[in-house]
């Protein structure tokens, strides 16, 4: 180690004390004023911010030397010489010591809500440090609450044909409630009163059947919760409407004949009049006939009379226990059920015509149907039976068809036909694996088949075609459109049986979907990989695909 040797010595430093009117002596020359002392500013690039609704998680690079924090938000632009807590809408966290670590949570925000965020460190024994702020792409910016969600969830009682009722914690402040349909054209504006407010509810009324509004509810500009509610169908225009008393315990022929001659005595023509029966929503109903004997028949509809079974609104969907079928023998207009839950309790089948019959349509819309062991629709015997259209749109079934197909042609010789099929918005769930086909015409045409949105699970299985016709096929439309084909019941690959091909428009289908499909797009993925829990009936798109095909009920939000 090398010595420093100075050349200067004891005369040098005592000229220099001369001069400065002091003495050298070991201590510095240079001491440091404490009150200078500036704590190190905290990293803006280093603060990241996580939010949710009302509050937000901070974290940050801590400094050395810092006893605490004080972090400032607001939805005006901070910087630095605005004071602290200097704009009309800043808070502050922190002035308290509380915040003496990252990372630190902020409570009481709004939701749906910019906030500028800045955050400096404490110590009073030091001068503070800079003000750091929240930044994106090396920019001061705002950070974004979420959408708070203050509303309690629309239960089926709070949705009527023209009203729709929500609520939400009485204790959350609150001004008003605006209303818009899907499009986001305002149609309400609601200003809250304070017993409104204090009783945490409120009904809006006037609005229209069968309709998706956008329900919100505010504080100020501050949106505070976000439902999108759906009001019910209005109950079906008709020549007679019927409400069927709560009391009622069995829906048979002799209750159908007596509201046919109320109907009639109205006023109506006895030959084709059109009745609506309400049934009270949370209703279980048993649906047969009676023998003289006291034992259950088929429910026969009487001659002339069109139907509609209709659940009302207020409640869950009304429950029919089908002991036997509906016989529907004669001429009708249309025969329809509407917002009910049809059960097999015994009948087999939904539908299962002998007798001649003559109906324009026969529709199920908005139902869910299940358990039927033979099939949904047959049409069988060799007496004439025609049905000119047979509609399902939204609607659900599951859990059926073991002995036949779910629709099952098979009068033969052209006796009995479904001249046209319509199906959209459905789903079809553990139909027919161990029975026939999805669609069964036995060597009879038909004029068109249309099939759209709709989703197929573990349906048809038994080594069966999709669809046969066995000798014939349509004179128009054979088409399927946006349907969602996902795992067989066995893996036998077999197709369509038609004198004339089907077209297939944006329709796909599973690696564990068997049957042969010409025109449908392979997906590249099993059900258990595209639906969130099938086995249990949630055909929703799992990990936030995005697949507008299928019935739209599982679609998964954006």
């Amino acid at each position: 180690m090398k010595k420093i040797i100075y050349k200067y010595g004891f005369p040098f430093c005592l000229a220099v004390a001369l001069m400065a009117g002091t003495a050298c002596t070991d201590d510095n020359d240079w001491k440091v004023d404490k009150s200078y002392e500036r704590l190190f500013g905290i990293a803006g690039d280093k603060i990241n911010v996580e939010a949710e609704d009302v509050t937000a998680t901070v974290s940050f690079t801590g400094v050395p030397d810092a006893q605490y924090y004080i972090i400032e938000v607001s939805t005006d632009s901070l910087y630095d010489d605005i004071l602290l807590g200097g704009t009309p809408h800043s808070i502050v966290f922190g002035q308290d010591k509380s915040i003496t670590k990252s990372p630190a949570k902020l409570n009481d925000l709004a939701g749906d809500t910019k906030y500028f965020l800045r955050i400096k460190a404490q110590n009073p024994q030091k001068t503070d440090g800079h003000w750091a702020y929240y930044q994106k792409s090396n920019a001061v910016a705002p950070f974004k609450t979420k959408a708070e969600q203050i509303f309690n969830p629309i239960e089926n009682s709070d949705r009527g044909e023209d009203f729709i009722h929500v609520s939400w914690d009485s204790g959350k402040e609150v001004t008003g409630i605006v209303v818009t349909d899907a499009d986001g054209n305002e149609v309400r504006t609601i200003q809250l009163t304070d017993d409104e407010k204090n009783a945490g509810e409120y009904t809006i009324e006037g609005l229209n059947p069968s309709t998706t509004y956008i329900v919100m509810i505010q504080n100020g500009d501050a949106v505070r919760g976000t439902l999108n509610a759906t009001t019910t169908a209005a109950m079906p225009a008709a020549d007679f409407k019927y409400f069927l008393p709560a009391e009622t315990k069995i829906l048979s022929t002799q209750l159908l004949k007596d509201i046919a001659a109320e109907a009639v005595a109205a006023g109506n023509d006895e030959t084709n009049f059109s009745v609506t029966i309400g049934i009270p929503a949370d209703m279980t109903i048993d649906f047969h006939g009676e023998s003289e004997d006291g034992s259950a028949t088929n429910v026969k509809v009487p001659e002339g009379m069109s139907v509609t079974f209709f659940g009302l609104a207020g409640g869950e969907a009304p429950t029919l226990n089908f002991v036997k079928n509906i016989d529907v023998e004669g001429s009708h207009a249309f025969i329809a059920f509407e917002n009910v839950k049809v059960v097999d309790a015994g009948a087999a089948y939904f539908v299962n015509q002998g007798n001649a019959c003559t109906i324009g349509e026969f529709r199920v819309k908005d139902c869910e149907m299940a358990g039927f062991k033979n099939a949904f629709f047959r049409v069988q015997n060799s007496t004439v039976k025609v049905i000119e259209k047979l509609i399902i749109d939204n609607s659900i079934f599951h859990d059926m068809c073991s002995g036949y197909s779910f629709i099952h042609v098979d009068a033969g010789s052209g006796a009995g036909v479904v001249k046209n099929i319509d199906i959209d918005n459905s789903t079809l769930y553990n139909v027919a694996t161990g029975g026939k086909m999805f669609i069964y015409s036995k060597a009879t045409d038909m004029e068109s088949i249309s099939v759209r949105n709709t989703t197929f699970y573990n349906c048809i299985g038994n080594n069966n075609y999709w669809v046969d016709f066995n000798g014939a096929g349509t004179s128009g439309a054979f088409e399927f459109i946006k349907c969602l084909f996902t795992k067989t019941p066995d893996d036998v690959t077999k197709n369509i049986r038609s004198n004339n091909d089907p077209t297939f428009d944006e329709c796909y289908h599973t690696t564990d979907f068997y049957k042969t499909l010409k025109g449908s797009n392979e997906l590249g993925i099993s059900s258990e990989d595209l639906f969130v829990d099938p086995e249990n009936a949630d055909f929703h798109f799992k990990g936030g695909r995005i697949l507008y095909c299928g019935d739209p009920r599982w679609y998964t939000e954006e």
